[in-house]
């Protein structure tokens, strides 16, 4: 992110008032009628754009917002959004305390949250809300620069993506993609007006992105690389004054790792951000690259069980995701080529930087669709970089026909997008949206379950049943206060974990670091849950876990030491079907 010498001009963009009309499409002399290069030029800037923004944004995401609060979610990772923060408010230290893959940020704003409004799967849902509108905003705000549609389009593009995934689980990951993407816009906005010549505003906006670069690998460490290609571009060949105003808002966003690491110890944040998730989990976590070409792996196969009719012909779900991950190969390159070329061509122009920020930010994310290759990774990665495809598409025609205008060629490239966003990955996109929406208007068929005024949702009466049942019998056999874990009776085996039920127990103490599971990780040798186990109380075995069936190692044998004292230490307490069990220790503890 370094400036250029001290020979480089105080202003090195062209005003934008005449940055195009002051040369014709190639840069050889005066814009004509006939090569209307401008026309976007006024859209940009103007508050109608900012206006679309909101408006598609409102409706994309509320129109399936009913169907979204009250569906069935992830039993991990919904769970552990809603017990980490809760954790911490009880003075629990991420890593240190409890497993933590990703950075403190999102933990500690939703203790925040929970400090204020209460721990609740709706507050925690509603944070979620926010966090995948902010990515669409993002989004929106980088390619707004080529007018209403691309504004539009991007938005469109966020909600078909990112809606069908974890929906409105308050996952770090989206939260980090909101803020490295408003980090990425405040960067390209100050980069505007530091052509403009307005340099107190320019140095205003460089402090806010840095500001939301440093929060965004908060959030998510491995965020870092999009944040920092993204940065690089947009600030390269500025004056110094923006620079350092950007790297000192980035100083300042980043500067809560510094209490995180003094109140965790240094190796203890090392381990648990950057050894486990990169050295111990990855060979366990990995699925094939590409994806199989005729099967579905793992949690890949629910997708079979939720899909519904589609009235136009289209690919089985396994062929539909490969051609996704060719897609995306394909694009990633192609964009970042065309983004390279308009800024070599015209290099004080704005467009070609924007899209080229844009396009470093989705290569610094792309590693996300290489290290699992489903589909929930697959969309992080298409809600920024197919968004960028009609920015992308009017800036090779003023390369390759000058003489169309820019302005219908956006609109063009952007319905042809959604089209075939919608035809080629229906199953993944376009259907499961329409669902949401569907599912809106009359009501889905989901069941709340309900326990010491908490609220968690499944999609099976009979599953609801069971756990209603399970809850019930640990409120009598146990005494509030007393250590509870949640795992599996083959505890050599750590693939998934029903994490939400240290939520709806919150008179029990979780009796482990690991509310989540984590195969390389959870079940290494010499693993403290050994010791864990021999001080729990209560444990709670969910066995529906141990059918799971991904081609990697996640299934792989690890350290006996949890499941002998299960087997030796705890007594079966009952039974009650779809994979619950209850045990109880066989005896006081000494």
């Amino acid at each position: 992110m370094a400036p250029d010498d001290a020979s480089t001009p105080q202003s090195t963009l062209e005003d934008d008032r005449h940055a195009v009309t002051a040369s014709g499409p190639g840069g050889r002399g005066p814009a004509t009628d006939s090569a209307p290069a401008n026309d976007l030029e006024p859209v940009a800037t103007s508050r109608g754009v900012w206006v679309t923004i909101a408006l598609v944004t409102a409706a994309a995401f509320l129109l399936p917002l009913r169907a979204m609060l009250h569906t069935a979610g992830p039993a991990m990772e919904e769970g552990f959004m809603l017990v980490f923060p809760e954790r911490v408010l009880h003075g629990a230290i991420p890593n240190k305390d409890f497993l933590n893959l990703y950075g403190p940020g999102s933990v500690w704003l939703l203790a925040g949250v929970y400090k204020v409004f209460g721990v609740g799967i709706m507050v925690e849902r509603t944070v979620g809300l926010i966090q995948l509108a902010g990515a669409a905003v993002g989004t929106a705000l980088l390619v707004r620069w080529w007018g209403h549609a691309t504004a539009a389009t991007a938005v469109v593009l966020s909600a078909m993506f990112l809606a069908p995934t974890m929906q409105l689980t308050a996952i770090p990951w989206m939260g980090a993609m909101a803020l490295g993407l408003l980090a990425a816009a405040a960067l390209v906005q100050a980069r505007h007006d530091s052509g403009l010549g307005r340099d107190h505003t320019a140095a205003r906006w460089a402090v806010v992105g840095g500001v939301l670069a440093g929060l965004a690998i908060l959030y998510r460490i491995d965020l870092g690389l999009a944040v920092v290609l993204a940065g690089t571009a947009a600030l390269w060949g500025l004056p110094r004054r923006p620079v350092r105003a950007a790297l000192l808002g980035l100083a300042c966003g980043l500067a809560p790792y510094a209490v995180h690491v003094a109140l965790a110890g240094p190796g203890t944040v090392v381990r648990g951000l950057i050894v486990d998730p990169v050295f111990h989990l990855r060979s366990a976590r990995r699925l094939p690259v590409p994806p199989d070409f005729s099967h579905l792996h793992g949690v890949e196969r629910v997708i079979g069980l939720v899909d519904r009719w589609w009235p136009l012909p289209r690919l089985t779900p396994p062929h539909q995701l490969f051609v996704w991950f060719v897609l995306l190969a394909a694009i990633t390159p192609a964009v970042i080529v065309i983004a390279l070329l308009a800024t070599r061509r015209e290099p004080r122009a704005l467009r070609p930087r924007v899209l080229l920020v844009g396009s470093l930010f989705a290569l610094g994310v792309f590693p996300q669709a290489v290290q699992r290759a489903d589909g929930i990774h697959f969309a992080w990665v298409s809600s920024v970089l197919v968004a960028l495809v009609p920015a992308a598409a009017v800036e090779l025609a003023r390369m390759l026909h000058p003489r169309w205008r820019p302005s219908h060629v956006a609109i063009a490239a952007s319905a042809l997008v959604i089209a075939a966003c919608t035809v080629t990955l229906p199953t993944y996109t376009a259907r499961r949206y329409i669902a949401l929406v569907q599912d809106s208007t009359h009501r889905a068929h989901t069941v709340a379950i309900v326990n010491e005024g908490r609220t968690f949702y499944s999609g099976d009466r009979q599953f609801a049943h069971s756990i209603e049942a399970l809850l019930h019998t640990v409120e009598q056999s146990a005494k509030p206060g007393s250590r509870i874990i949640v795992g599996n009776t083959d505890m050599r085996r750590v693939p998934y974990n029903d994490s939400f039920l240290y939520y709806l127990l919150p008179q029990y103490q979780p009796g482990t670091r690991f509310i989540e599971f984590e195969p390389g990780i959870t079940n290494r040798r010499g693993t403290v849950l050994t010791r864990e186990m021999q001080r729990a109380d209560v444990f709670i075995a969910s066995d529906r876990w141990l059918t799971w069936d991904e081609p990697n190692s996640s299934m792989k044998p690890g350290d006996p030491g949890p499941r002998r004292v299960l087997l030796e230490e705890f007594c079966p307490r009952d039974d009650f079907g779809n994979g619950y069990k209850l045990f109880l220790r066989c005896a006081p503890k000494p």
